[in-house]
């Protein structure tokens, strides 16, 4: 600190005496020309405060302080917050008597070549695509880079670096990644290829099914069956038609789902063969046809005229809500008048069967002819082999004149 010494008893100064009677001042304080006189020194008017940009300098007796600066037409409210001023409120305007907002959009390019939106009492700046906002500099957004002279957002091809697993398609600002028939998108990461196991969904195959990459095989049991042109359904193979079957000449084959079988019908003396075939997909016919040797008049007498033999096969019936027919016996006979009895009429008669006596033969007609049903009237559990003999028998006047006798070999399945 300076030293006061005797000789300054004697002066006048108004704030430091120094040396031999010298005035001096405190910091923030200079001289005046009297050399007696202290005045405050103005550090915002000499520049010699250190405000930054965002503040203004306010002077007090011998320092300074820096304040937050609001721009012109705001006023500060505390250490750091502007609110607007109502200049029309306050009468403090200078366009007549009225104010209005001012579009900054329209009177400079307050944005930098990117979207300006005017708001009341000021503006607001939206970024173009591919642009976000950055106080330093333009910065693009993820799928974009910038142009070469660097005032513009292009889209980036990410597809140029084969980011997916089989195809890629580039979208603005992103790029979307496709399979294959027969692969999924990975829900994990989005561009991985996952094969579809088709093997895995309810009915692709009627049988069995292998699954390869990208696809799927269906198979079919071996031997009776063959993959049809779907490529997905087994279908039977009919050997019996196809004439790959195993059956000898004097066999009848009668074609199954997936298989075929052999049946030997001979028919009985005095009786020939007339006609034989195989069906593939309802029965195998032999039809034996009386045929007496001459002067035998037991065999003359017999009202027997055909015998067939057939085959049909049932699936397995657990449960039966009434009858199902299974064959239908067809005749030439029309329907009997009722006030003509003397009219020929047809009967039909079951002469064997089961023992649970599970068929039933109906008499019905078609067309005005004279037809048989023969109907399921109870349930069989299969697999089973069974024997059924109907007689048809041909009336007229109480009397049977003729007969024929079918007899059906019936598979149950």
């Amino acid at each position: 600190p300076p030293e006061t010494t005797k000789s300054c008893k004697d002066t006048n100064c108004s704030q430091l005496c120094v040396r031999a009677g010298e005035c001096t001042c405190h910091e923030g304080f200079q001289l005046r020309r009297d050399g007696v006189t202290c005045e405050d020194v103005n550090e915002c008017q000499t520049g010699s405060h250190n405000c930054s940009s965002e503040y203004v300098c306010v002077n007090t007796e011998g320092s300074f302080y820096c304040r937050f600066s609001c721009r012109p037409g705001f006023t500060l409210t505390d250490e750091v917050t502007c609110k607007d001023i109502d200049e029309c409120e306050f009468g403090i305007h200078n366009y007549g008597t009225r104010c209005e907002d001012v579009d900054e959009c329209q009177t400079s390019e307050k944005c930098g070549g990117h979207v300006c939106v005017n708001l009341e009492g000021l503006f607001r700046c939206e970024c173009r695509t591919g642009f976000m906002f950055n106080t330093i500099s333009k910065l693009c957004s993820t799928g974009f880079k910038l142009t070469r002279d660097g005032r513009d957002c292009e889209d980036i091809d990410e597809c140029e670096d084969k980011p997916c697993s089989q195809e890629c398609t580039n979208v603005y600002g992103s790029y979307q990644c496709y399979c294959h028939h027969g692969y999924q998108l990975s829900d994990n990461d989005g561009i991985t290829c996952e094969d579809i196991n088709e093997c895995a969904l309810p009915g692709v195959c009627s049988h069995n099914c292998i699954n390869t990459p990208g696809g799927f095989n269906c198979t079919c049991p071996p031997g009776g069956y063959t993959l049809s042109p779907d490529g997905r359904t087994c279908q039977d193979v009919d050997e019996c038609a196809a004439g790959t079957h195993t059956c000898s000449a004097s066999e009848i084959c009668f074609n199954l789902q997936g298989e075929h079988r052999c049946f030997n019908f001979e028919c009985p003396t005095n009786f020939r063969r007339a006609t034989s075939g195989s069906t593939g997909n309802s029965s195998a016919v032999l039809r034996c046809v009386k045929s007496c040797h001459l002067l035998d008049l037991e065999c003359s007498h017999n009202p027997t005229h055909i015998i067939t033999f057939t085959v049909i096969s049932l699936q397995t019936l657990q449960h039966l809500k009434g009858p199902e027919v299974i064959a239908l016996l067809r005749t030439a006979t029309a329907v009997k008048p009722a006030n003509l009895p003397d009219k020929p009429d047809v009967n039909f008669e079951i002469l064997d069967s089961d023992e649970q006596n599970s068929f039933d033969v109906i008499k019905d007609s078609r067309d005005g002819l004279i037809v048989g049903l023969i109907c399921q009237v109870k349930p069989i559990l299969g697999p089973k082999e069974l024997m059924l003999k109907v007689v048809i028998k041909y009336v007229q006047l109480g009397a049977v004149y003729q007969q024929n006798i079918m007899n059906i070999h019936i598979l149950v399945l």
